[in-house]
C-alpha cells in the first residue's frame, strides 16, 4: 500500500533559501591579517593553509549553492507537476463534497 507523500513546499523554498545564504558565508571567509609570534608556525606556511582553506571554502560554497538551486527547481516542478495532477483529476472525478 502507498502512503501519501506530504511536502511542506514553503519548508523547502526556506531551506534552499537556508543553503543558498550559508554559500554566500563561506564565499566571504578570510584568512586573518598579521604575524603571530615566533614559536609558531612560519608565516609562508599558515599563509598556504590559509590558501588551501579558502579553496577548500570556495568549491564547498560552490557545490552548496548548486544544490540549493537544484532544491528550488525541483520544488518548483513539484509544484507544477501537483498543479496539472490536480487539473486533470479535476476533469475526470467529480469533486468530493463532505457534509
Amino acid at each position: 500500500m502507498q502512503q501519501m507523500l506530504r511536502v511542506d513546499t514553503a519548508d523547502v523554498q526556506a531551506m534552499a533559501a537556508r543553503w543558498g545564504a550559508s554559500a554566500g558565508d563561506l564565499d566571504e571567509t578570510a584568512a586573518p591579517a598579521g604575524l603571530g609570534l615566533s614559536c609558531q608556525a612560519s608565516a609562508a606556511a599558515v599563509n598556504a593553509a590559509h590558501v588551501d582553506v579558502a579553496a577548500f571554502a570556495a568549491r564547498l560554497a560552490a557545490r552548496v549553492d548548486v544544490r540549493a538551486t537544484s532544491v528550488t527547481q525541483a520544488d518548483s516542478c513539484y509544484l507544477a507537476q501537483e498543479a496539472a495532477s490536480a487539473t486533470k483529476l479535476a476533469a475526470v472525478a467529480p469533486p468530493l463534497i463532505s457534509l
